[in-house]
């Protein structure tokens, strides 16, 4: 009895951490960071009641991610182009559309300039780390 209870206990205090079996970091305001190398994307679920279950594709091909209480910045490099992203997380989400490789487009989410980065790290005192440091934090190298 008193392992079921020391078993129950657990899965409570995982759940109440917003963990998962899958190494999925919980960025707030509904966008969660896929870590695992197939998928390295920004994501927001099909139902914020089971997260976990089915998600939308925000931004793929991460570099660097940091965020805080308001934003989220992140770098992604897909074909040696670089692109820096914010993420308004105190702005309402609302869908724009969708770009190639089923990619949705929200109203919080924006590519802005290396200069503009650089200010919202500093101003949002935001520490960025890889997708090495991710990863190798998740033991997923």
């Amino acid at each position: 009895m008193r392992n079921k209870l020391l078993i129950l206990l657990t899965l409570i205090s995982l759940n109440s951490c917003q963990m998962n079996w899958y190494g999925d970091i919980d960025l707030g305001s509904d966008f969660y960071y896929m870590v695992e190398p197939a998928f390295n994307s920004i994501v927001i679920p099909v139902n914020p009641d089971e997260p976990y279950k089915s998600n939308i594709t925000i931004i793929k091909d991460i570099e660097t991610l940091g965020f805080n209480k308001n934003y989220i910045l992140a770098t992604s490099k897909s074909n040696d182009e670089k692109k820096y992203w914010r993420i308004d997380k105190k702005a309402e989400s609302k869908e724009l559309g969708y770009k190639e490789n089923s990619i949705m487009e929200l109203s919080n989410v924006s590519e802005i300039d290396s200069t503009e980065f650089t200010r919202m790290k500093t101003v949002e005192n935001i520490k960025l780390k890889t997708k090495s440091e991710y990863r190798k934090e998740l033991n997923y190298e």
